[in-house]
């Protein structure tokens, strides 16, 4: 019986009808990060267990806490503004600095330090998609800092 189950999984949804979910840009809810410098909006969030998508505002000369997305990967899509992906990355912990335009695509895999910033006179608005029914993570002191709030 254990056998099928991977079966049924895959078979199930083609069988069952589900229903197209809509979350119209009035419905989004803000929610500030500790700072209050960033603001996460939860677009799709809890509709499947494989992945969610927010969006981030960031307003000028503001940024995002440094955090990570524990197990989650991610990948996020500029939708306005221009803005920097600070990211620490390798065995010695380099900061890069990667300049995002709209349009631009970055993958950011799970558990990589990461932050948003925008240096910019202009609102900047990124949506994220994550690996997970919704998004998880940790906001941390510094880089390679202590966590100091849980994402959930």
């Amino acid at each position: 019986m254990s056998s099928l189950l991977p079966l049924i999984s895959e078979i199930l949804p083609m069988i069952l009808p589900s229903t197209t979910e809509v979350t119209r840009a009035d419905q989004l809810k803000p929610i500030p990060d500790n700072e209050g410098r960033s603001i996460r909006d939860s677009a799709i969030v809890g509709k499947c267990d494989k992945m969610c998508a927010s969006v981030l505002r960031i307003p000028p000369n503001s940024w995002s806490p440094i955090h990570h997305n524990s197990e989650q990967d991610a990948i996020i899509n500029v939708v306005s503004g221009t803005g920097t992906l600070v990211v620490k990355e390798g065995f010695g912990g380099e900061l890069r600095h990667h300049e995002l335009q709209p349009g631009d695509f970055a993958f950011v895999p799970a558990w990589t330090e990461h932050q948003a910033r925008n240096d910019s006179d202009q609102d900047l608005v990124w949506v994220i998609t994550q690996s997970g029914p919704r998004p998880v993570g940790a906001i941390l002191t510094d880089w390679g800092g202590q966590e100091i709030k849980t994402i959930e």
